[in-house]
């Protein structure tokens, strides 16, 4: 389901960004409210210092919570999708067509803004898995991420995995991609 219809139409009554927030404020956002603030802040829309300030403070919290940085990239995913579809349609006049070209391009630049210093984080250590593009990266992330945790919770509750847990885990060293094969970045420097 499309959540916003014609995502890259100007936005008339921008959402602000609260003033106070905290992440459980913006994960507990309905799904078409969280894509509207998103929407309204592609891009800075106050320049002045505390405007400027307020929309990299959103954008940070948005990149450094991985639920949040999750569920940011599923909205751009889908106003990309939906712009593309569109663009592709030619059923938008000129100034409909240049207004969406405008919009993917700010929409692949806050996906590139979501990715900024995450490279550091769940991939980077992972040599090669890093060079996938942000999509795939994201998905690798999120397996291996739900694998690791699921190891820690088994030898923590149970003190030793069972045969088909000990090959879900290997399978994880056999591509490269187990967190215990991979010294933390800070010590590769």
């Amino acid at each position: 389901m499309t959540l916003i219809d014609r995502p890259w139409t100007r936005v008339r009554k921008p959402v602000p960004i609260p003033a106070v927030y905290t992440v459980t404020d913006l994960q507990q956002m309905a799904d078409v409210d969280f894509a509207e603030l998103v929407r309204s802040h592609l891009v800075p829309r106050d320049q002045s210092p505390a405007g400027r300030e307020a929309w990299d403070r959103f954008w940070k919290s948005l990149r450094e919570n991985d639920q949040l940085a999750n569920r940011t990239y599923d909205v751009l995913d889908d106003f990309l999708d939906t712009t593309e579809d569109a663009l592709s349609s030619g059923d938008l006049d000129d100034a409909g067509t240049t207004r969406a070209t405008k919009f993917r391009q700010q929409c692949e630049m806050s996906w590139k803004r979501i990715d900024r210093d995450r490279q550091r984080g769940a991939l980077a250590w992972a040599g090669n898995a890093a060079k996938f593009p942000p999509h795939a990266r994201r998905v690798i992330a999120t397996l291996v991420g739900a694998i690791a945790r699921h190891r820690s919770a088994v030898l923590r509750d149970e003190g030793k995995p069972t045969r088909t847990d000990a090959e879900l885990w290997d399978t994880m060293h056999q591509l490269g991609l187990d967190p215990r094969d991979h010294p933390p970045l800070d010590e590769e420097s």
